[in-house]
């Protein structure tokens, strides 16, 4: 009897279906309605948070913002990679939500080699803030972020100033202690890749762009430094990598300016994300 095999291509695999075993055993991602984490990488990266977050005892913290939906399991993502960069970096993380200012909490108090602590809060503003209110009465937040090779001039001054003075982050910066801001936006051009509008935020010393520079005077004092983060992949990468550096400001209040140790930082530094490269095999079983 003759018997004809045939062999049946798998579909690749995406969205949940990519999640590591730490991520299957600690949260629920029936909340999300996108494709994240979209690529093997991103899905061993969350693995690496996650068990960081557990090792540091914070998972209790993160789970119901991870399991939450889009917007705000990715503000979650994005503290959890600033913690795991800074920590990882000679700044641990010693205590989570400290208190600040007008009764606000922030991300978490990192410690330096100078014996100083630094409050950090992590923002993350989007695209969709920066829609004209015509666009959004069209429906354009519920699109993709990228359509149609959509362009046309954009100012990241402008939401990163925003992002400064609002009600619900400079009033969490008290006058007694080192205090940074860090901004992981998902803006249509990244900060990082626009690092002219950030000088024009913090260091213009002309109202040319609509204000002064934040750092050009002591309105904001409380701030010692604003930094900006990104997690990629790059073409050619073999994994996630983070980038990060530090603008400091020349005006804050002798308390709160940033010990020198952080200050490494305002040159660019990048680096990979240990755990996250996919091995060829890895590759061709998610692609089959």
């Amino acid at each position: 009897m003759d018997i004809e095999v045939t062999h049946r291509r798998r579909r690749p695999l995406s969205g949940v279906e990519l999640l590591g075993p730490a991520a299957r055993r600690l949260i629920s991602p029936d909340r999300w309605t996108d494709a994240y984490p979209a690529t093997p990488e991103h899905a061993k990266e969350l693995d690496v948070l996650l068990m960081f977050a557990d090792t540091l005892g914070c998972l209790p913290i993160f789970v119901p913002k991870l399991e939450s939906r889009n917007a705000q399991r990715d503000e979650a993502l994005e503290e959890l990679r600033v913690a795991y960069w800074l920590h990882h970096s000679g700044f641990p993380v010693v205590e989570w939500e400290p208190p600040g200012l007008n009764g606000k909490v922030g991300e978490y108090l990192i410690g330096s080699p100078d014996n100083a602590n630094i409050f950090v809060e992590v923002k993350s503003p989007g695209w969709e803030g920066v829609l004209s209110d015509e666009k959004r009465r069209a429906g354009r937040t519920k699109q993709p972020k990228y359509i149609n090779l959509e362009g046309g001039a954009f100012g990241n001054w402008q939401p990163l100033q925003r992002c400064i003075a609002s009600e619900h982050t400079y009033p969490k910066f008290a006058p007694t202690q080192p205090n940074l801001l860090v901004v992981a936006d998902d803006l249509h051009v990244s900060l990082l890749d626009s690092p002219d509008h950030v000088e024009i935020a913090l260091y213009a010393d002309h109202a040319m762009y609509g204000e002064m520079g934040y750092f050009t005077s002591p309105r904001f004092e409380n701030l010692g430094g604003l930094a900006i983060f990104r997690a990629a992949q790059f073409f050619g990468g073999h994994g996630v990598e983070y980038e990060f550096t530090i603008f400091d400001n020349p005006f804050a209040l002798p308390s709160t300016k940033l010990p020198d140790s952080i200050l490494k930082f305002r040159t660019l530094a990048r680096g990979m994300v240990r755990g996250t490269a996919v091995t060829r095999w890895e590759e061709r079983w998610t692609k089959r």
